[in-house]
């Protein structure tokens, strides 16, 4: 069975920027036992070619007691990130239909979409960088976003932040945090 997620764009267009490093970054760490190396990120040049996983974990709802009186599987949805020279791409599992509308002169449709490509950048000083992308708002207007990420060297991970607003409120957004690992 397929869960159903939509996406509100009509259409991305993507580049990138990026500055490349001839440096090979990997970190040697003696553990006590032997010395082992590890690829870490240290700039735009070593996320090329690497592969991110993301897992979501499963939703319980709980009563007033702390009862979960319903489960909704998810840990089977396993998204991707995957960089490479130009662009990252955001894959989705294959259980999962996200769906973009879009409007053509007062005609709307729907698309599945297999994944999505972002524009990115590194700043290895803040270890710190932006997935960005153009799409268009309803009114077929361009819309620009970013969408912030972060690299933990210690977890050799990516927190990307995603802020969801609620009932329209956008002033207001509650961050959520999804964390890719290799």
């Amino acid at each position: 069975m397929k869960k159903f997620f939509f996406i509100a764009a009509a259409a991305l267009a993507f580049g990138m920027t990026s500055c490349t490093d001839d440096f090979d970054y990997t970190e040697i760490i003696d553990n006590g036992e032997g010395i082992e190396t590890s690829s870490i990120v240290k700039s735009t040049a070593d996320l090329v070619g690497t592969q991110w996983n993301y897992t979501m974990e499963d939703i319980a709802f709980v009563d007033e007691n702390g009862d979960t009186v319903a489960l909704i599987p998810m840990s089977d949805m396993t998204f991707g990130l995957n960089f490479d020279a130009t662009v990252a791409h955001l894959t989705f599992p294959e259980n999962v239909a996200m769906l973009t509308f879009t409007e053509n002169n007062g005609e709307y449709t729907m698309e599945e979409v297999a994944g999505m490509d972002f524009a990115y950048n590194y700043e290895m000083a803040t270890t710190s960088g932006t997935l960005t992308a153009t799409g268009t708002d309803i009114t077929g207007e361009a819309l620009d976003f970013e969408i912030p990420f972060t690299y933990d060297e210690t977890n050799d991970a990516i927190t990307v932040v995603m802020p969801v607003a609620y009932d329209g409120d956008e002033e207001n957004p509650t961050n959520l945090e999804i964390v890719f690992t290799r």
